[in-house]
């Protein structure tokens, strides 16, 4: 029973604490016993019928009033039992006080008016009650008026004034036409509005032609399979379909016809809009492989189905992305102005707005730009346009809108209820923010939307956000960073979900477009100065008593003191407010429901958390990053319930009392000082529920008693390792600890991040088999480390920086399933190269090398073997111009442009290519060597230019631009020299290269 739902309020909570209350916890008074017996008979009762109403389109108000209104006096309800359960165990009571006598209970229920409060209860639950069974509401079903479905156009229209769909659409065909006499299945998956089902008909009407039978037919979200099966039949045999509507068949009928028919011939099917992996099962029995050569196209919005379909032989996926910033502007201008690049100047800059919003949906692109082809071309009209866009999107909009709308409805009804309320929580965040998953998860959890009677709470959130990204709700973002994971929502889905957050009081926004005020506020999100301050701070005031989640986003000029929000689940501080002071959390500890509180750059005005903060006995997330010289109150050891504590502070000293207390730690980031070191490396082998820790700054301790420190710390990260260890972040010298034994076990460790000291990648982690995310600094990288890497059997994601590089090929017999790859190189002429077949999952690409030191293995990019990585979508190279000629950045750019035309995907290859360092870039070897001239000679960083500083190192480097006299350089050679010399045997060096050596030195 899921606890607090978007549609259904807290019902679910207060049911399980009625029934906490009539346990042998709580001794009651016998009437207040009978009275909460009979709230928790009728709730369980409207509970029921208040779930069948969230899930439903359509209601009529009537309806709608009820629900609501039984939402509301839900969170009455909790904040009720919540402030009575409180003064049980803590307020008024002492240790055991709730089991003393009724005397001693009818005294507390006078003084605080509780008995009051449950008869008031009483009777709104009575009066709802019977306005339920007036209504008839037990028996109610929506009359919903019967609509035409929007994506009807795209299935039978004949496709004009596309943009950038025959490249997609000759990707499509070129997966289709590989020469096999297998069923082939490609499956196009993306979001709503994308162009799915314009891409498979625009496929269709292209090659469809070329098949003996071919067919299209619509699945939707509640499928009638026989009427699907008839219209197969209707448009591959008219005969059998008459025969068919004649004598009724049943389905079992209709598949054998069908197969019948199909024997021995080649068909083509589109099937669009496939929502269940049930559906594929029954339609693909219909449509047995004959060895003909036959083709089907799926299109879905849910990655599981898609996959599903992909699981036959020979299935393809094809990922729909949505339209780049160019193509976007040539259809919304070809669509208004009948011209892909004729725009109006007074009209660029809202233009350019409005397709932000749009964000490549091409359905919103269609949509907006057919409201503005019978508009006025005026910038105050598209202004007024673009403000309605940003207004929310709902079944009441204008025509236009409505399409839109129905189109992202599809999949927001087809969620399970406890989804749908995740997916509106994200109306909290602001446009085109980023969104740290793990913090939407803890923030799931702090409010109540997830409830599981198997497992734990977090891993249930998880698969909730994984099934938003399955179903295309949520987007992922790649920002490069390993330690978190980040999404977003399209902007048309967020005007969508604020839309409908507003109609449930679910949130309410305040960004400058949606400032609508509720009378009671349950969850706010401030995320702009736009409004006016005052009615701001009198909505925060007016429901300070029944606010749930604070989230503040956008600077604010003044914010009132945090005093008595006795309901408050969440408090996030998320940006500068320069005004914030200590004296606005002062009253912190009196937010005896808080269980998630984030303070991240709250300003220069808050310096410390107040030492009532160990009052806060239900905190499970505390966030402090961002935060210099902060302080913490000793008193943070008696959070018995906290789960996660993030500080990066670097001086701030972390004691072994606070591990030894807070035994239910699981996420623990970023330690760096910590005082009595023994003890605390003690106590943090204990912990027992760790997940997540992060140490990789270790502090002046450390070096007090570097030899014992360092084994004690790696005695307790392994006990961790072998408890619940998933994610571990610390220094590469640890690393080498840890990782020395070839065998050593952490079997839960999923992510791993080590960081400087180490000399080259450690034996021990080839051990890890169920390593997800790795990166790893390396000074020395080499065909060992390689070999070491590509053991890993479950690596997804693989971040390398490596100080020198010798020449090495990816072979395929490893990283089967790496999607994503950085891969970072100081020093090496000729770094990585891949070979057919390496990589076959890979779909993202980081390359860096300098410029003056790297050189392809052939001049025309085949060296690369970037044509080899037949999954590959995103490719980025950079490109270090420190120390190199113009002349030498360019050659390589060249042969990676060439590289790239060599890939099979080219057209659709997301490349990027860019420079950094051009200012310590030299425009000639001319200049080059004037600058290592006169700082040889003792020139002033003034008279040598932006790139003087670094003369000295290259006047070295550039001596050593081969491999061999690379390995003179003290840096990075002499480990690459020492490797060589131990596989081939020590040689002696020439007088020559003795020579070399000491005029090497000397510039030095």
């Amino acid at each position: 029973m899921a606890g607090v739902g978007a549609g259904t309020g807290a019902l679910g909570s207060v049911i399980v604490k009625l029934a906490t209350l009539l346990g042998d916890e709580y001794t009651m008074l016998k009437k207040v016993c009978k009275d909460i017996e009979f709230l928790q008979r009728e709730l369980h009762q409207m509970h029921t019928l208040v779930n069948v109403l969230a899930d439903m389109e359509g209601l009529d108000e009537v309806a709608k009033g009820w629900k609501g209104s039984m939402r509301d006096l839900s969170y009455d309800m909790e904040e009720c039992i919540d402030r009575f359960m409180l003064r049980l165990d803590n307020g008024d009571a002492k240790p055991g006080f709730a089991k003393r006598t009724a005397r001693q209970l009818k005294t507390l229920f006078t003084r605080h008016g509780i008995g009051t409060q449950i008869k008031e209860l009483k009777a709104r639950v009575t009066e709802e009650s019977e306005r339920r069974q007036r209504l008839n509401l037990n028996n109610y079903v929506p009359a919903r008026p019967v609509a035409i479905d929007p994506r009807l156009a795209a299935f039978h229209a004949v496709g004009k004034d596309l943009v950038a769909m025959d490249g997609r659409r000759d990707e499509v065909i070129s997966l289709l036409v590989e020469e096999s006499e297998e069923l082939k299945v490609v499956a196009i998956v993306g979001g709503g509005g994308l162009g799915k089902t314009t891409l498979a008909m625009e496929t269709h009407r292209k090659i469809g032609g070329n098949y003996q039978c071919q067919a299209s037919v619509s699945v939707s979200c509640t499928p009638d399979l026989e009427k699907l099966l008839k219209d197969v039949l209707s448009q591959i045999d008219e005969a059998a379909f008459s025969k068919c509507q004649s004598e009724r068949w049943e389905k079992d009928q209709l598949i054998r016809q069908i197969q019948r028919i199909l024997t021995g011939k080649r068909y083509f099917l589109v099937i669009d809009d496939l929502w269940k992996v049930q559906d594929w099962e029954f339609i693909k029995a219909a449509f047995s492989d004959n060895y003909n050569g036959s083709r089907i196209i799926a299109t879905t919005r849910i990655a599981n189905v898609a996959k599903s379909c992909c699981s036959y032989s020979s299935g393809r996926l094809y990922q729909m992305l949505p339209l780049n910033d160019v193509d976007s502007r040539r259809l919304f201008f070809k669509r208004i102005f009948d011209s892909e690049n004729s725009c109006p100047s007074q009209l660029e800059k809202v233009s350019a707005r409005i397709l932000k919003k749009c964000d490549g949906l091409p359905l919103a692109i269609i949509t907006i730009a057919s409201l503005l082809a019978n508009k006025p071309w005026s910038a105050d009209e598209w202004e007024r346009l673009q403000d309605s866009v940003g207004a929310g999107l709902s079944y009441e909009s204008d025509d236009g809108g409505k399409g839109m709308a129905h189109i992202l409805l599809l999949s927001y009804w087809d969620l399970p209820h406890h989804l749908k309320t995740c997916l509106l929580y994200l109306c909290i965040y602001p446009e085109d923010a980023e969104i740290s998953c793990e913090e939407l998860k803890w923030k799931w959890i702090a409010e109540g939307f997830i409830a599981t009677k198997q497992g734990n709470l977090y891993q249930e959130a998880e698969s909730c956000f994984n099934e938003l990204v399955n179903r295309s709700m949520i987007q992922i973002v790649d920002v490069g960073s390993f330690e978190e994971t980040y999404c977003k929502v399209h902007d048309m889905v967020l005007d969508l979900i604020v839309s409908l957050s507003a109609e449930e009081n679910f949130v309410t926004v305040l960004n400058g477009v949606y400032n609508s005020l509720p009378t009671k506020i349950r969850r706010l999100s401030l995320q702009s100065s736009v409004f006016e301050q005052k009615e701001a701070i009198q909505a925060i005031t007016r429901s300070k008593l029944h606010l749930r989640s604070l989230n503040l986003f956008g600077e604010t000029e003044e914010i009132p003191p945090l005093v008595d929000f006795l309901s408050l689940r969440v408090l996030d501080i998320s940006m500068d407010f320069f005004l914030l002071e200590n004296k606005h959390i002062r009253n912190i500890g009196s937010f005896y429901q808080l269980r998630y509180l984030r303070m991240h750059r709250p300003g220069i005005g808050i310096t410390e958390l107040p030492a009532d903060i160990g009052k806060l006995q239900n905190l499970e997330s505390l966030d402090l990053r961002g935060n210099q010289g902060f302080k913490l109150p000793s008193t943070i050891t008696r959070l018995q319930k906290l789960v996660r504590l993030f500080i990066d502070d670097s001086e701030f000293v972390f004691s072994a009392d606070m591990f030894g207390s807070m035994r239910a730690l699981e996420e623990v980031s970023d330690i760096c000082e910590v005082n009595n070191p023994e003890n605390f490396l003690e106590e943090l082998g204990h912990l027992t529920k760790m997940r997540k820790f992060s140490m990789s700054r270790l502090g002046k301790w450390w070096f007090r008693d570097f030899e014992c420190y360092r084994e004690r710390l790696g005695s307790s990260l392994n006990k961790l390792g072998k408890y619940s260890l998933q994610y571990l972040h610390t220094d590469g010298d640890m690393g080498n600890i840890i990782f020395r034994d070839p065998c050593c076990t952490f079997p839960h460790l999923q992510h791993l991040k080590l960081v400087r000291e180490m000399e080259r990648v450690p034996k021990g982690i080839a051990s890890l088999t169920n390593i997800l995310k790795l990166e790893i600094e390396a000074k020395l990288f080499d065909e060992e480390g390689l070999h070491i890497l590509m053991g890993m059997p479950s690596l997804a994601y693989l971040r390398l920086w490596v100080g020198f590089m010798s020449p090495l090929t990816v072979s395929s017999n490893g990283f089967k399933l790496l999607e994503v790859f950085h891969c970072h190189i100081s020093y090496g002429e000729v770094g990585i190269e891949f070979a057919a077949g390496a990589m076959p999952a890979l779909r993202r690409l980081h390359l860096s090398w300098n410029a003056l030191f790297f050189m392809l293995r052939s001049s025309d990019g085949a060296g690369m073997g970037i044509q080899h990585l037949s999954s590959l979508v995103h490719l980025q190279v950079e490109i270090d111009c420190s120390s190199a000629t113009l002349e030498e950045v360019e050659a390589l750019e060249g042969r990676v442009e060439k590289a790239v035309t060599l890939h099979p995907n080219r057209q659709t290859l997301q490349f990027h290519l860019h420079r950094k360092y051009e200012d310590l870039m030299f425009k000639d070897e001319e200049e080059r060597e004037k600058v290592e001239t006169n700082c040889c000679a003792g020139a002033s960083l003034e008279e040598v230019g932006p790139a003087g500083y670094l003369a000295r190192e290259l006047a070295c480097l550039r001596l050593s631009c081969k491999i061999e006299k690379l390995a003179n350089h003290r840096s990075y050679g002499s480990m690459y020299k020492r490797e060589e010399e131990r596989k081939r045997g020590r040689r002696s060096a020439t007088s020559e290269e003795n020579a070399q050596e000491q005029q090497e030195d000397q510039v030095i």
